[in-house]
């Protein structure tokens, strides 16, 4: 039963974001969804609490540029102080192009070409050139070329794979400790990052040790569902000490409390 209230009051929410934007198709390809489990949404640019968006055929990304989609994320970040964002496997940009237009600085990961490409042209939409900055790569322990498996409805959940199929697409992957010198952020910059990455999160994690050992202020959003939390437990134990909690069902937040020399 409170599954049950808990899902009515989800999709309420949903539904109210859907109808003060006037986001109509949305509710049809909403309803469509819940039953037949697949999309039948159209190329379309649409409007939501979080910014302007373009939204791809036969995706979910209509869900997820919606304000109430993983909206116990949404209220740890709004609770949260920081300076800068990281979204690690950003799919769309949404959650970029909604902290950019709060004024935040953020890093948009998506080693996926296409949705890398919905990433650009979201941030051209709500003019935040000066605020948004993507990469078409991904982060991981080391830098290669790796197989991907493509969900074609759910892009948010495409993840890599050990061999190379007729339905998988290679995308470049790099160590953050690589690349952050590039980004020109103060050792005391208070950062805030999101990590999705399909099951990669442990290895995402240890090729970042030299930047979580380099900045004084790190709060991280990992979701565990694939990785485990024990496992992301020990990556992070390793390299500093962290502080551990409950953000949702599926993902935990990490706190640095200090390095470990």
């Amino acid at each position: 039963m409170k599954y049950l209230l808990n899902r009515v009051q989800v999709y309420s929410m949903y539904f109210y974001e859907y109808i003060k934007h006037r986001e109509w198709a949305a509710i049809i390809n909403a309803f469509l969804y819940m039953f037949t489990k697949k999309s039948y949404a159209n190329d379309k640019q649409m409007t939501s609490s979080m910014g302007k968006f373009a939204t791809r055929k036969g995706t979910l990304d209509f869900q997820y540029i919606n304000y109430a989609y993983e909206i116990e994320i949404k209220h740890f970040i709004e609770q949260h102080q920081f300076e800068v964002f990281f979204d690690i496997g950003a799919c769309l940009g949404e959650y970029c192009i909604w902290l950019g237009k709060k004024d935040y600085t953020c890093f948009a990961f998506e080693p996926v070409k296409d949705s890398y490409n919905m990433i650009l042209k979201n941030i051209s939409l709500n003019q935040l050139d000066n605020k948004v900055k993507a990469y078409n790569y991904g982060l991981g322990n080391k830098h290669s070329i790796e197989h991907f498996e493509i969900n074609q409805t759910n892009p948010g959940a495409n993840k890599r794979v050990e061999v190379q199929t007729n339905e998988t697409q290679n995308f470049e992957i790099k160590r953050l400790d690589d690349v952050f010198a590039d980004f020109g952020l103060n050792p005391k910059t208070n950062i805030l990052i999101k990590i999705d990455v399909e099951g990669m999160e442990v290895d995402m994690i240890k090729g970042a040790a030299k930047f979580l050992t380099h900045f004084e202020d790190i709060t991280l959003i990992i979701e565990e569902k694939l990785s485990g939390q024990s496992s992301i437990r020990d990556a992070l134990n390793d390299i500093c000490n962290f502080e551990f909690g409950q953000v949702d069902n599926y993902n935990i937040y990490v706190k640095k409390s200090s390095s470990r020399i």
